[in-house]
């Protein structure tokens, strides 16, 4: 892969893609293997390196790798504007509608591309160390920035570097030695915790162990066993596992036999407590037999105080229902009374109701009439207003006539006078459209005109304004430029052919440099010429022209031939632009004649529209005039007026006559309901009279109450009344009875001496039934709580209740002495058991002590292996360092530089004996000895040392399908080399590209460099491209030098 052409736009220091194309192409779009860009330092150089880099990784290592991250962020964050976004990629001073993009042409088929995503209004358009969106890390290898040319020696520590080269390189191999070296690092902590317990295992179990401590413990088991327990017995086989659980049986029986002992106890407490409490049982036993004659005394007066107290509320009940009956008969009678009258007025009443209606349907047909004649007389009135208002509209018709006459005239005038003027803006208007129409003709053929030299050639330039001797000497400088061609080919020919010849000139000094490196001698082995010393000689060599007389001339012919062409070109492009000029002066004057057309058009146009709205208002007053003359002459006008108001007095004297004789009916009219109204108003007060009065009102509510019809109330009267007195007896009859049943029931009471104010004697019977009640529950109470511990009876005297409780309380004594003795035994088994701890943790010791001792063997077996396996691993890096690193090609490089006298061998060494292994960078004499060239070596010795490092590496760069990169950027190089090493660096550099067929991209800010680079690799001979950039951002090519 070879770059072609790289292509920026907005990007860093380049604003626009016209001046960020760098081609690298030669003749055929073949790309040259050398390209030298020149700037001063701040031109933008470095944005050219960082440009490809996006472009190809889309990613900038220089500005966004791990390497300074810190003081990156820390510099960006103090410098960003707030709500805005901070451009560091994108170019400051880019339109914003332009897109940063870069564009990077290769012998690949398809370009390597990248452009900036929007920029959010609070964002960065780079993340520093952000490795999510990395591609194509290959192409990092073949890029040598200006400020990474001594970091990897210098700025890196031994074990960084070692990391910064495994994270690219190391693979699984590295990671299974790091997990080898963790794996290797635990066992190895572990050993060590395993021997340290060992050391403690030792020193416990040295300490001496009694035996005889299991007789007493298997005495006193012995005893409990006799007594019904089941103890195992101890002895030497007595392990850890039997020692917990004999301890958790004996705390169990422990459990049980407490539990035991607070039950008995309390049970007996209990029993003692019952004892103490018979006297207080026999006192309520005592009570009740004392009580239950009282209690069923006061029972009974209860039961009879209720049945007294119903009797009597039934007997007030009664005497209540006698009194309303006599009521109900009282009102009766005086119904039966009051019928008679009630009948007489209810017919007048009737009678009343129906003339009322008569007369008020006569007045509603009247007042009907009424208001059709009122609505008559309405209308003649309304017809009167409208014709003597028609009459004086004709009058005055007449009277301002010759008024509206003048008026219309001057209308007329005014609007044929309007007329003539539209006229006249009609034309103005047609000519300025067809020139508007002509004017945009032309303009649109001038600057459809894409002005080249090829156009004005072919003299179809149309209506474009341009001199013709001017096209006439454009194509005078064509044909001289297609003779130049055909005379440069020619040229080029010979050329090849003494460039063949030069390559041999060329080895032939090689050899002898060669030769006089080995035997240094003042006399020339070629010519054997003798010089003043081997200084001068070596110069002499060094000076020799690389080119013959014959190649000089034609160089000398060719770049004449060269320069002629671009005078010719230059000319060409004057011309053209002058072309454009005229292009551009034509379309001014176009557009300024189209903007005076266009305005004096709309003007017409916005006059005369101006001019309709008048005529159309004109024409809107005189139709409006009209109607006021009806559009009718003078004489007609006042003919028609005279012939109108002689048929409006005629109609009015009628009209008039009707309206007489409406208002006389409407008065006849309104005196007959006026004398009706007299007579209904007496109708309505003589029926609410009677309608109010007190007999009337008292029947009609008895007969509405009871749903009774008049013609029925006779009858009524008479049967309701034998009815009531019927109901009057009875209840009469029962008032009596309730009362013999009351008095009756008094006397019975005062025998039994409850006669007394019934809630008291209630009170009394609640009292004395809640004290026999609790005293009921007290026994009760305490035979249960017996029951719960002893067997006892309900119907048990008091007697042998206390008995067995004695004998009870006796039992549980004699018990809780049993479980006393059994619990100090168990107590003195469990203190016995703590003398087993010495002999039980020696157990525990010794098993311990074996399973550590087999730990250690496994973990000494473990650590042979894993070391084993690391040293195998160790070895293959060890490899792959020499492997990457080409040593012999480094040295090669190295040694055709020379920045060192003595130590000329460069080597690379890891250091795997720490924790943290280290790539260490060497250099050694021939004597073997070895330093740091950071130490020792200057800046510019380092330089070169890093250059060759990074040229051996970039050499075999292939990418991600294993395909060579053939492309090497060097981003300022030199810095620091005298003149020797740099005269060297050329020679390595010309070298690479012929031999290894790679493409070399190196700037420079030193433009004596510079030039040396165009005579040590002509353009002429090696087709070498040479740029610069002529202020910030600009690049332009360089014209070949010649010698």
């Amino acid at each position: 892969m070879k770059i072609k052409k790289v292509e920026i736009e907005a990007f860093r220091a380049y604003k626009s893609k016209s001046d960020g194309t760098f081609d690298f192409t030669n003749e055929g779009d073949k790309p040259s293997n050398f390209v030298a860009i020149y700037a001063p330092n701040g031109f933008g150089k470095s944005s050219f390196y960082d440009a490809v880099e996006w472009a190809v990784t889309n990613h900038l290592e220089r500005l966004g790798g791990e390497y300074n991250k810190s003081n990156f962020e820390s510099a960006a964050k103090f410098t960003k504007d707030p709500n805005e976004g901070q451009k560091i990629l994108r170019n400051k001073y880019a339109d914003k509608q332009v897109i940063t993009k870069v564009a990077v042409s290769t012998t690949r088929p398809i370009p390597f591309e990248n452009e900036l995503p929007k920029l959010r209004a609070n964002g960065r358009d780079l993340s520093f160390g952000d490795k999510s969106q990395r591609r194509n890390e290959f192409f990092r290898r073949v890029v040598l920035s200006q400020d990474e040319i001594d970091r990897f020696l210098r700025e890196a520590k031994p074990q960084e570097r070692y990391a910064k080269f495994m994270a690219s390189f190391g693979g699984d191999t590295e990671i299974a030695r790091k997990e080898l070296s963790a794996l290797i690092s635990d066992n190895s902590a572990e050993l060590s915790i395993l021997n340290k317990q060992r050391e403690s295992l030792i020193e416990e179990l040295k300490q001496p162990i009694n035996f005889s401590v299991f007789d007493h413990f298997n005495s006193v088991a012995a005893e409990l066993n006799a007594a019904g327990e089941n103890i195992v017995l101890a002895d030497e086989r007595f392990s850890s596992q039997s020692e917990y659980q004999l301890n958790a049986s004996l705390v169990s029986r422990q459990h049980e036999l407490n539990t035991l002992l607070q039950a008995k106890t309390k049970t007996s407490e209990a029993l003692a407590e019952r004892l103490k409490k018979i006297p207080e049982i026999e006192l309520h036993i005592n009570y009740q037999v004392e009580q239950k004659p009282q209690l069923s005394r006061l029972l009974k007066g209860v039961t009879d105080a209720d049945k007294y107290q119903m009797l009597f509320n039934s007997y007030n009940k009664c005497v209540e229902d006698q009194k309303q009956a006599h009521v109900r008969l009282n009102r009766l009678i005086e119904i039966a009374e009051n019928t008679e009258t009630f009948l007489i007025t209810e017919s007048r009443l009737l009678e009343l109701s129906t003339i009322q209606k008569e007369l008020t349907e006569e007045r509603s047909n009247s007042t009907i009439n009424l208001a059709s004649l009122e609505q008559q007389l309405s209308e003649l009135n309304s017809e009167l207003k409208i014709a003597d208002d028609r009459a004086l509209l004709l009058r005055n018709s007449v009277d301002n006539a010759g008024a509206v006459y003048s008026s219309v005239s001057n209308h007329r005038v005014q609007i044929d006078i309007l007329r003539q003027q539209i006229t006249a803006k009609e034309i103005t208007i047609q000519v300025d459209k067809i020139q508007l129409d002509e004017l945009n003709r032309e303009l649109k053929e001038v600057s459809v005109l894409n002005i080249t030299s090829n156009l004005l050639l072919t003299g179809n330039v149309g209506v474009l304004l341009f001199d013709q001797d001017k096209i006439e000497q454009l194509r005078r400088c064509q044909s001289d430029l297609d003779l130049i061609e055909v005379h440069n080919q020619a040229l080029s020919a010979t050329q090849k052919a003494l460039t063949e010849q030069m390559e041999q000139h060329e080895q032939l000094i090689a050899i002898g440099l060669d030769y006089l490196a080995v035997q240094p001698s003042h006399i020339c082995p070629l010519c054997t010429t003798h010089h003043s010393s081997v200084e001068t000689l070596l110069d002499k060599v060094k000076s020799q022209n690389l080119m013959s007389e014959l190649s000089l001339e034609n160089s000398r012919k060719l770049s004449l031939s060269f320069m002629r062409q671009k005078e010719l070109r230059e000319a060409m492009q004057v011309i053209t632009q002058q072309a454009v000029e005229a292009q551009v002066q034509q379309l001014g004057i176009l557009h300024k004649k189209l903007t005076e057309v266009s305005e004096r058009h709309a003007q017409a146009v916005f006059e005369k529209s101006t001019l309709d709205a008048e005529c159309n208002t004109l024409e809107v007053g005189i139709t409006e005039l009209e109607k006021l003359v009806w559009g009718l002459s003078n004489d007609e006008l006042v003919y028609r007026v005279e012939a109108e108001l002689s048929q409006l007095a005629t109609k009015r004297l009628n009209l008039l006559e009707r309206q007489a004789e409406l208002s006389t009916q409407i008065q006849s009219v309104t005196t007959w309901i006026k004398s009706k109204d007299s007579e209904l108003y007496a109708l309505i007060f003589e029926s609410e009279r009677k309608s109010c009065e007190h007999v009337y009102i008292t029947v009609k509510t008895y007969l509405n109450e009871n749903a009774i019809a008049t013609f029925d109330l006779k009858k009524h009267c008479e049967v309701k009344k034998n009815e009531l007195d019927a109901e009057v007896l009875k209840y009469k009859d029962a008032c009596e009875s309730l009362a013999s049943q009351c008095n009756l029931l008094q006397q019975e009471m005062m025998a039994d001496g409850t006669w007394m104010d019934f809630t008291n004697l209630k009170l009394k019977k609640n009292d004395l039934e809640v004290s026999f009640i609790r005293s009921q529950t007290a026994v009760n109470a305490f035979y249960e709580s017996l029951s719960d511990i002893i067997i006892v009876q309900s119907e048990d005297n008091l007697e042998k209740v206390k008995g067995v409780i004695t004998g009870a309380i006796e039992d549980c004594r004699l018990r809780v002495q049993e479980l006393n003795k059994l619990l100090n035994s168990i107590k003195l088994l469990l203190e016995l058991m703590v003398s087993f701890k010495p002999y039980i943790k020696r157990i525990s010791l010794q098993e311990e002590f074996t399973n550590l001792e087999q730990q250690q063997e496994q973990r000494n077996r473990v650590d042979e292996a894993l070391k084993a396996e690391r040293d195998k691993i160790v070895d293959s890096l060890k490899m792959l360092i020499n492997n990457f690193f080409y040593e012999d090609l480094i040295n090669s490089i190295y040694r055709k530089i020379d920045p060192h006298p003595a130590f000329k061998k460069v080597e690379f060494r890891a250091d795997f004996d720490s924790d943290k292994p280290g790539l260490n960078i060497v250099v050694s004499d021939e004597g073997g000895r070895l330093i740091s060239p950071i130490l020792y070596f200057s800046a510019a010795q380092t330089n070169i040392l890093s250059l060759s490092v990074f040229l051996a590496s970039a050499l075999h760069a292939k990418d991600d399908e294993g395909n060579s990169i053939n492309v090497i950027l060097i981003d300022d190089p030199i810095q620091s080399m005298d003149s020797i090493n740099i005269l060297s660096t050329i020679d390595l550099l010309r070298s690479i590209c012929l031999q290894f067929d790679k493409q070399i991209i190196i700037s420079t800010h030193d433009e004596n460099f510079f030039k040396l680079l165009q005579r040590k690799i002509p353009t002429q001979i090696l087709g070498s491209k040479f740029l610069q950039l002529e202020k910030f951002g600009v690049v332009v090519p360089v014209e070949p030098f010649l010698n």
